[in-house]
């Protein structure tokens, strides 16, 4: 993924922490170990701070938490990504009222943007909202998801995105690793 493309994305990702509010402020305790009951192929993250946890495939690296409200980002190759990310919730929105906003900000974010789905679900066992899109940048075409949840005065936003190839190849992944996430 080029520089530039890294730029718009950021930018896209930014635009959806904006949405929710400011920075939770967790610092990260992570442990990795084996996942009970999941492949074995799968470990697990946890972070007490945050108080969550998720399974990812172990040919998939912890990256750790480049921008300011991901708590963890899981990599394969170079362009499959999925971040996790906490964001306060200050003005006490529902999963579903924030969806029009996050789409607004999508779209003026990159002009390509393309809504795909757009449609209540569930993260962690709570009612939550999915938005899946496409978007243009360095030349290629894009595809990312966006799922998340609002628990107490946070929303919790799992993401997924790479180019479009590659979102098709790596999503049955990306959904065992979103049905996995837990508050603990």
């Amino acid at each position: 993924m080029g520089a530039k493309t890294r730029m718009h994305l950021t930018i896209i990702i930014v635009a959806v922490a904006a949405v929710a509010a400011s920075s939770a402020g967790c610092t990260n305790q992570a442990t990795q170990s084996p996942t009970p009951g999941a492949p074995a192929s799968f470990l697990l993250y946890s972070n007490k701070n945050a108080g969550v946890e998720m399974s990812y495939p172990s040919d998939w690296q912890l990256t750790g938490n480049p921008a300011v409200d991901t708590i963890a980002q899981f990599q394969h190759g170079n362009d499959s990504i999925v971040s996790l990310q906490i964001v306060t919730n200050q003005s006490g929105k529902t999963p579903q009222s924030l969806a029009p906003s996050l789409i607004r900000s999508l779209q003026q974010g990159n002009t390509s943007t393309s809504i795909l789905q757009n449609h209540t679900a569930s993260l962690g066992g709570l009612s939550g909202y999915e938005i899946v899109f496409t978007f243009k940048g360095g030349g290629q075409t894009y595809k990312a998801l966006i799922v998340w949840t609002v628990k107490g005065s946070s929303v919790y936003e799992v993401q997924f995105y790479g180019t479009e190839a590659q979102y098709n190849e790596q999503i049955s992944t990306a959904q065992q690793m979103i049905s996995s996430f837990e508050f603990i």
